[in-house]
């Protein structure tokens, strides 16, 4: 059997060395367009900030490892073009312009997602920039280290976080956001603490100012928006990712509501031939049961293995969606979500109702005691938990990842206020932050 994959980030190498793996014979290409496969581009900010020393690190594995060590064909600096499904062949273009036709069996399309750009006037000037990609850190990189003010347009994960990286490379940092509060996907009540972490580091935030347009004459000089108009020398787009269906579409692929590629449960499209996972793929919100487009680096892993694996041994592995967990951080205060917000609760239908709670992370007693910050989110009508938003100094994962569990085993308020949690005084109160949210909430339920 001849595989070939679309695409060598997360879910296209998942893909190839799970079909790799399970499959006795088969014979696995995989044309990847930048210089890199198998990166993390989620840590780029720490590559600005110095604690990764060279781009190179954020690659997972190397091309001769898979082509060493795994036995997969990985063609790197390969644009695929377009593919014959009636002729079952994709065409490619190499670094030097050459055309490489090659035939499979079954094909996996993981092509990721790319930034959203946005239709207004000087988005085409020099020195504004989107991150994806390794090759996108360096040519930020190279401009970054030239200016003296930044702006960051969008107050989401990827701005909070190189808000953070560009301060400590010394820069000046001015953030807009159209929305009335930071952290768009959260709750307002929740975001109150990040945006006085983001003040207190002299970011200059601007809120409730949509971005109309960007002056300069070669280059951006000035970004404007609807209440004034702002000196910078180097624009970040953090306004959101789209996928990238464009071979999709051009091989009439059915494409979801969401924009992604529509593919069932276990990641085939709609020709049974060719499979597709990742960020450029529509999945399903556990919660909601319904559509989502989440481009998430560990949804995509997942992807990639249950495509690799289904296409060599038969449609059994089952991707069954996701919660949209999330954690981040800003200096160090922690950021984590699973879920629904109360909002995106009461906009999907549900009778919702939230509640807030503060909490130590340790014994009252212990040494270095910090306070935590719980928002929990449970339907009215079931007492099912339908999302969780924790902020705060420390313990943030484990508690995010608590409540993960929980909203995708379909648990009440009443069940995890039950939970057997660990409890010792240097890790947490004997009675934890997320046990005394679900007994909170439970008065707002009854």
């Amino acid at each position: 059997m001849k595989i070939i994959v679309i695409g060598g980030s997360a879910a296209g190498m998942a893909a190839a060395a799970k079909s790799k793996r399970v499959g006795r014979g088969v014979d696995v290409t995989v044309f990847e367009k930048s210089r890199f496969v198998s990166y993390a581009p989620c840590g780029l900010p720490y590559y600005f900030e110095g604690l990764v020393k060279k781009i190179d690190e954020l690659v997972y594995y190397t091309v001769d490892y898979f082509i060493e060590k795994r036995g997969i064909d990985v063609r790197t600096e390969h644009e695929v073009t377009d593919i014959d499904e009636s002729g079952k062949e994709v065409v490619a273009i190499d670094k030097k312009g050459k055309e490489v036709r090659m035939n499979y069996d079954k094909l996996i399309i993981a092509t990721g997602g790319k930034a959203f750009k946005p239709s207004i006037e000087g988005i085409g000037l020099e020195r504004i920039h989107s991150l994806r990609t390794l090759e996108d850190g360096e040519s930020l990189l190279k401009d970054v280290k030239k200016a003296e003010v930044i702006g960051i347009v969008g107050a989401g994960y990827i701005g909070i976080e190189m808000a953070e990286a560009f301060i400590k490379m010394g820069k000046k940092v001015k953030m807009f956001e159209m929305m009335d509060h930071v952290m768009p996907s959260f709750d307002k009540e929740a975001t109150k603490i990040i945006e006085n972490e983001l003040l207190l580091h002299g970011v200059e935030l601007h809120l409730n100012e949509r971005v109309k347009s960007f002056e300069g004459k070669d280059a951006i000089k000035k970004i404007v928006t609807e209440k004034g108009s702002y000196a910078i020398d180097v624009a970040l787009l953090s306004i959101g990712v789209k996928p990238n269906v464009d071979l999709a579409k051009k091989i009439g692929l059915e494409i979801g509501e969401t924009g992604g590629i529509k593919t069932n449960e276990f990641m085939q499209t709609s020709n049974e031939d060719i499979y597709a996972a990742g960020d450029n793929v529509e999945t399903k919100n556990i919660v909601t049961k319904k559509p989502a487009y989440m481009p998430l680096a560990p949804a995509a892993n997942k992807m990639g293995r249950i495509a690799g694996e289904n296409v060599v041994e038969g449609n059994k592995k089952v991707f069954p969606g996701v919660a949209g967990t999330s954690i981040t951080k800003f200096f160090d205060l922690q950021i984590g979500k699973t879920g629904l917000s109360l909002n995106e609760a009461i906009k999907n239908g549900f009778y919702a109702v939230a509640t807030d709670i503060q909490h130590g992370t340790r014994s009252h007693y212990y040494p270095d005691n910090k306070k935590i910050n719980v928002r929990l989110v449970a339907d009215k009508k079931s007492h099912k938990l339908l999302g969780g938003e924790i902020t705060g100094w420390e313990g943030i994962l484990g508690r995010i990842n608590t409540l993960a569990a929980a909203i995708t085993n379909g648990m009440t308020a009443e069940q995890v206020a039950m939970l057997d949690m660990g409890y010792a005084p240097p890790f947490a109160p004997v009675w934890d932050a997320v046990i005394v949210a679900a007994n909170v909430i439970q008065k707002k339920l009854s």
